[in-house]
């Protein structure tokens, strides 16, 4: 009887590389304009919080909660804040006219303009980072990167023309693109999508 033997075959470890992802592009003057926004978006908060605590002193108010239809939600509270003393059940509106309570420069001015800024979330700077996640990716830029270091180099500037600019993206097929002040920067669609 024979026996065999088996050659053991060495097989290599996996090696898994772990990929940081690497910065693309900031556009830090979009996500200033959204900061902006934001805080106007609490400033105004703000504002109609004081406005409603000077009116329904006794209450607390999520300025939140009053929307989609703030009008109807103040009326609401009117009629809940004098519920004691109206014997004859008028709505919210009589009893604001009767108690001279003047909503209307709020809903008109400050109301209406967080309305508009209500669904916003506040901005960071991730949400205006474009990123290179994966090794293809990361390749592409790095590519990029080198070209343009190049670039700048050889040429002695940072900044070029629109003319030079058009060339430079003819030849690169659209690798990078114009960025700020007549900049060069990667392009991230080439980089996120191979355009």
């Amino acid at each position: 009887m024979e026996t065999a033997t088996i050659k053991k075959q060495e097989i290599p470890a996996m090696e898994t590389a772990t990929i940081k992802k690497q910065e693309i592009h900031f556009d830090q003057h979009v996500y200033e304009l959204y900061l902006k926004k934001w805080e106007q978006r609490t400033v105004l908060k703000k504002a109609i919080q004081h406005k409603l605590e000077q009116f329904f002193p006794a209450m607390k108010i999520n300025v939140d909660s009053l929307y989609p239809h703030p009008e109807q939600n103040i009326y609401k509270l009117v009629g809940k804040q004098f519920v004691q003393s109206n014997p004859m059940g008028l709505s919210g509106y009589k009893l604001a006219e009767i108690k001279e309570m003047n909503f209307a420069p709020l809903l008109n001015n400050e109301m209406f303009e967080y309305g508009k800024l209500i669904d916003m979330k506040k901005p960071t700077k991730a949400d205006f980072t474009d990123y290179a996640e994966t090794p293809e990716e990361v390749e592409k830029l790095n590519d990029c990167r080198n070209f343009l270091k190049a670039l700048n180099n050889l040429s002695g500037k940072n900044t070029y023309t629109m003319h030079e600019t058009q060339q430079i993206y003819s030849l690169t097929k659209n690798a990078l693109k114009g960025g700020r002040n007549s900049t060069i920067m990667p392009n991230k669609d080439f980089i996120k999508n191979g355009i």
